[in-house]
């Protein structure tokens, strides 16, 4: 059930990594510890087994497989996917809300704040798809932006339009921009040397207008606890981003909305393979509008009690799409069931 109070309510931080632990690592426990908030670190095969925090809790991949949840005895090893189980770990905690972001994320002064679901703001208009960076990001004249997801052939179509009036809405699902080397895609990488983008402090809510949203700096209420759900049989540059178009159709459909807010992390990014990652990211190129389409034609229950047969209902199209494996459903209903039963 949605809740419309201001209570304080219980947080977890969610982080996946392969790597020892870093500054920004550290940098989030200290602040985690501070605030009273719950830290989860999921391993995974190629994290060091000496992995140690002073506050937090590090579950390896072997300590994974021992957990009561079905979700993380069947997912692939090596898979950015197992995040999926750190959500778990802190909706059996009872945390209200849950942030996720990743490894090579640090937080600013500002990331530790008191979370609200209330918040007073201006809404796009627009119904189609926006380049949301467009009204963050302060260098312009340095940087055509745009985040990683968006269709290509959509990037300069539609000027974005504001209602000047501001309302006090309820955002379940909060995402936040991420400063100096933001999410973006391999191509903007490859054109574009020495990143280092600096964002407007400012919030605003998504409206019906179409957009993507990561897992760098994402604000969930366990309400939408079943549409956190990363899938597993794509690649890792996809999976993020079409949980989110999954996520916001099904918001959509119930009159829900998601709020972008200015920047509270910046990325120092890991080294990547950027011809690795623009393979990877391939499939998103050709498939994330489709996806959006297709999903705008399915015939999609209002209401959170739904939130299982229609994700049952997406995942078995998309499969049919030939845009997640068959597998896909042994995934999906293991997080499931986990889910009903915390």
């Amino acid at each position: 059930m949605y809740i419309t109070n201001q209570e304080i309510m219980k947080t977890s931080l969610v982080i996946t990594t392969i790597n020892s632990p870093n500054k920004n690592i550290r940098k989030f426990a200290d602040g985690c510890k501070k605030k009273s908030w719950k830290i989860v670190i999921i391993g995974d095969k190629k994290t060091p087994n000496n992995f140690k925090l002073k506050y937090g809790d590090f579950v390896s991949y072997k300590n994974q497989l021992k957990l009561k949840f079905n979700f993380s005895k069947v997912c692939p090893a090596n898979n950015y996917a197992r995040k999926n189980i750190g959500y778990l770990i802190s909706l059996k905690d009872n945390s209200n809300f849950i942030i996720e972001t990743d490894d090579d994320n640090a937080p600013k002064k500002n990331y530790f704040k008191e979370i609200k679901l209330k918040h007073k703001v201006n809404t796009i208009l627009n119904k189609g798809w926006i380049n949301i960076y467009d009204l963050f990001v302060k260098n312009k004249n340095k940087y055509k932006i745009w985040p990683r997801g968006i269709p290509l052939d959509e990037l300069f179509k539609n000027k974005i339009k504001i209602d000047t009036k501001k309302k006090e809405k309820f955002f379940y699902l909060q995402q936040g921009v991420a400063e100096n080397n933001p999410d973006v895609d391999a191509i903007f990488r490859l054109l574009n040397d020495k990143i280092n983008v600096k964002f407007k402090n400012f919030k605003i809510s998504l409206g019906n207008s179409r957009s993507t949203f990561n897992s760098q700096n994402t604000i969930w209420h366990r309400s939408l606890a079943k549409l956190m759900y990363l899938p597993v049989t794509c690649t890792m540059r996809c999976t993020d981003i079409w949980r989110s178009i999954i996520a916001l159709q099904i918001l959509k459909k119930n009159k829900l909305e998601i709020l972008f807010f200015g920047t509270t992390i910046y990325q120092n990014r890991n080294i990547h393979n950027l011809m690795n990652d623009f393979n990877l990211e391939i499939p998103m190129y050709l498939n994330s509008k489709n996806i959006f389409d297709f999903i705008d034609n399915l015939k999609i229950k209002k209401g959170e009690k739904f939130f299982e047969e229609n994700l049952i209902k997406i995942y078995r199209n998309l499969i049919k799409k030939k845009i997640f494996k068959n597998s896909e459903m042994t995934y999906l209903k293991a997080w499931l069931k986990d889910c009903k039963n915390l």
